[in-house]
């Protein structure tokens, strides 16, 4: 079978506090876009896995997944699997999530749905913070560390332009700059709703980091205000996206 794996963007990324873990409670909304990874999944022989890029083993959600997948469910999944990569890697756009979700996905409709939503989203979450979200892809307020995940009524009526230029932003450093700011009174999604298009309002790693504004010279991306991507983000080559949403 065939699935798409679409991207998703951070709309406006709230830093709460650093927790015991050393993670931090954030509060964001994903959106999901048009770009996406594409997978294809079918039974086979032996396990195979085949992409258009170089996936290291170890960073590979996609076999990470079917390993959970088979250990929760005592199958032996023997799958062949091929990953058509069309999101930049590592630009916090969450392809390594959602191609993670895509195949949970995929292998409940091929073995008869053995786990429960519950245990599905349980997996998810093991998998990566932002994995759940993808399970259902529909916009979402999310907090914690980005896996509580709760659905909002928020649609962007506009053109959405992401661009990944040569600019590199650990995430580690990225936290070590930013001030959490506590709980605040009014919701993230809340607040997004008022501002309406002025999304780098609410963005604490913009008002940071100093590789960003750069990003924000670009004309075309300051006629309605750029869109923070995400904690990790790592802006590679030159590729340019453009999404149309509703």
């Amino acid at each position: 079978m065939k699935i798409l794996a679409p991207a998703k963007i951070n709309i406006g990324l709230r830093v709460v506090r650093k927790r015991s873990d050393n993670y931090h409670d954030i509060e964001t909304v994903f959106y999901p876009i048009h770009l996406a990874d594409e997978l294809e999944i079918v039974r086979a022989d032996k396990h195979e896995f085949f992409s258009n890029i170089d996936l290291e083993a170890d960073a590979n959600l996609c076999l990470r997944a079917l390993h959970f997948f088979c250990e929760r469910t005592g199958i032996n999944a023997e799958v062949k699997m091929v990953l058509k990569k069309n999101i930049p890697i590592g630009s916090g756009l969450g392809g390594g999530s959602s191609d993670a979700a895509a195949v949970l996905l995929a292998l409940q409709e091929l073995y008869g749905k053995p786990l429960s939503d519950i245990e599905l989203f349980d997996i998810a979450t093991e998998l990566g913070a932002d994995v759940s979200f993808f399970l259902k892809k529909i916009p979402a307020y999310a907090t914690g560390k980005g896996e509580v995940i709760e659905p909002v009524k928020y649609r962007v009526n506009r053109f959405i332009l992401t661009v990944t230029p040569d600019i590199s932003v650990s995430t580690a450093l990225a936290y070590s700059l930013v001030k959490p700011s506590g709980e605040q009174k009014v919701p993230l999604h809340e607040t997004l709703l008022k501002l309406g298009g002025d999304f780098k309002k609410v963005s604490d790693f913009q008002k940071r980091i100093p590789s960003i504004p750069k990003v924000l010279e670009l004309d075309h991306l300051t006629i309605t205000g750029a869109v923070n991507l995400g904690r990790g983000v790592t802006l590679k080559g030159t590729v340019i996206i453009v999404a149309t949403e509703g």
